[in-house]
């Protein structure tokens, strides 16, 4: 007799999930359709999901060519967000949210992409009386 166990909290999802989407793909749409609105390059897709680029081409490719994924170049980077005008959008959120959990926080990492402008040097009190007879 063949005995089938329900799998319960977030294993039980996590199996559920792979088994329906796949592990990479699941990690995908998560990212995408649970932050729909959102865009990122490839890049950042592969940093925030753990994809090997390689794989990740490929998996975005068949998403937007199935209609789920719309895609867009700015200068050398492909974006992708979600098609929040495909047929099955809400569907697959639904179905995401319940296998995935909550949304990916975002990190902020502004600050390692910023300039420091260099600071004006220090005048000395004999600098600020030349700049005021002037």
């Amino acid at each position: 007799m063949l005995r089938t166990e329900a799998r319960t909290g977030t294993d039980g999802q996590q199996a559920l999930a792979n088994l329906l989407f796949g592990a990479y793909r699941h990690r995908v749409l998560s990212l995408l359709f649970l932050r729909p609105g959102d865009s990122f390059h490839v890049r950042m897709i592969a940093r925030l999901t753990g994809v090997p680029a390689g794989s990740l081409h490929r998996e975005l490719r068949l998403l937007a060519d199935a209609g789920l994924l719309l895609a867009w170049r700015i200068g050398n980077q492909i974006h992708y967000s979600a098609d929040e005008n495909a047929p099955v959008f809400r569907e697959l959120c639904a179905i995401l949210e319940k296998t995935a959990g909550a949304p990916p926080v975002l990190e902020d990492h502004s600050e390692e992409h910023s300039i420091e402008m260099p600071r004006a040097p220090r005048r000395t009190s004999k600098g600020r009386a030349r700049a005021r007879r002037r």
